[in-house]
């Protein structure tokens, strides 16, 4: 019997067992993984750079990630995130080409943007999309395409599955000049693993989750065995959860939730640079998205990552050929680079069964519905991680709901001998 039973160890459970176990809280973590991490999972390069096959960036107020790294003695990167157009690449219609000749482009992005700023969750406006702004402000061909990445690229679902409400909960909690500035050097999968170390043996990995008795505080696991708690906290994506817990709230199970993955790739040499660029390309293509995934750490090497965001990308990372198909169509952009390609790293964040998806996007309607769901107690059980933060999606709002569990669990008043039962 323990007081608290946490399932999964990314981000939010380690946060949440850490803070209870500094409490003297008897807690277990179950991870299915044999790491912890979660969708938070850096891999490292023989010459010790690194990329990040899932969440990668922190914006400078993400002040739970900024606190949890100079608490475990990490130092962070910064870069810039202002893309410079002569240097940037837009590859459309076949014709890869710096952004600023696209002369109504700055105008365009200026309009969206400030559309997007103006938008604040208490406008009604729970049904619309962001599809339904984009159609609305008269935007260029060419500006749709680069505005619609982007959107695929921040909510990892196209503008017509990504409601207005959720994009307005997410703008209201972060400053522009701000945004993606920091990375731990590293790998960010180090503020886990430094949870994880205060932990020791209570987190056990390669243990997964078959079943979860909400009222009665029993986990059952895949061999069988049955652990019973005063407290069950689920810190796992709710598509993952709702496999475990029968009685989940449809409200939970509609939560929309992002797909994709990414393919990085070590190259020679920073081939795009001998170009003038910078190694950031959007494209119409099904792989999308690309930039350097090392323009903050040393070497003569250097690593492009390829976001495959929403269903196009979801369904190009599943191909048996997609790598090469990658880089092929990077040699197409900057010639020579398949002769210097190295390394692939392949994450396809969709088909892992411990994810399911990449992270939480609320539709049309799912942000209010799902609210009550997510922050109650349901007999025993209670929920934590990004899909139940403000930050939704990022590793600030694991950190933050993981805290934010703990906290509301030892706010309880009864005796240790009774607590949570």
């Amino acid at each position: 019997m323990h007081d608290v039973v946490v399932i999964g160890a990314g981000l939010a459970g380690l946060r949440c067992a850490t803070d209870l176990a500094a409490e003297g809280v008897d807690v277990v973590v179950l991870e299915a993984r044999a790491r912890v991490g979660g969708r938070v999972w850096s891999h490292r390069f023989a010459d010790g750079q690194t990329c990040e096959r899932g969440a990668e960036f922190i914006d400078g107020d993400h002040h739970a990630v900024l606190a949890l790294a100079a608490e475990l003695g990490l130092s962070l990167t910064t870069r810039s995130a202002v893309l410079d157009p002569h240097a940037t690449l837009l590859d459309a219609a076949g014709r890869a080409v710096p952004m600023y000749l696209h002369a109504t482009l700055a105008d365009d992005i200026a309009r969206w943007e400030r559309a997007v700023a103006a938008l604040q969750p208490t406008d009604p406006f729970e049904h619309a999309t962001l599809a339904d702004l984009v159609s609305g402000l008269g935007l260029s061909v060419t500006s749709r395409v680069v505005i619609g990445r982007d959107i695929r690229t921040e909510y990892m679902l196209p503008p017509e599955e990504v409601s207005q409400r959720f994009a307005a909960e997410l703008t209201t909690r972060r400053v522009p000049t701000q945004r993606e500035v920091h990375r731990v050097r590293g790998g960010n999968d180090q503020l886990a693993s430094g949870l994880a170390a205060r932990l020791g043996a209570a987190v056990r990995v390669a243990t997964p989750v078959h079943e979860v008795r909400a009222d009665e505080g029993a986990v059952v696991l895949a061999d069988g065995e049955v652990l019973q708690a005063g407290a069950v906290v689920a810190a796992v994506p709710l598509p993952v959860l709702s496999r475990m817990w029968a009685g989940m709230p449809p409200s939970l199970g509609a939560v929309g939730y992002g797909v994709g993955g990414k393919i990085s790739m070590q190259f020679q040499r920073r081939l795009w640079l001998d170009y003038g660029r910078n190694g950031h390309v959007m494209s119409d293509r099904a792989w999308g998205h690309l930039w350097e995934a090392t323009d903050d750490q040393p070497g003569d090497r250097g690593v492009l990552t390829n976001l495959l965001a929403s269903h196009d990308g979801a369904a190009f990372v599943s191909l048996p050929d997609a790598v090469d198909h990658v880089v092929r169509e990077i040699d197409r952009i900057f010639p020579g680079a398949q002769g210097l390609a190295g390394e692939r790293v392949v994450t396809n964040w969709t088909d892992d069964p411990y994810s399911l998806g990449c992270y939480s996007c609320f539709g049309p309607g799912q942000w209010a519905a799902a609210q009550p769901a997510l922050h109650a107690c349901h007999g025993r059980l209670w929920l934590a991680g990004e899909h139940a933060d403000g930050f939704a999606g990022f590793m600030e709002g694991a950190l933050r709901s993981g805290a934010r569990t703990a906290t509301r669990l030892l706010a309880r008043d009864e005796p240790r001998d009774e607590l949570w039962r």
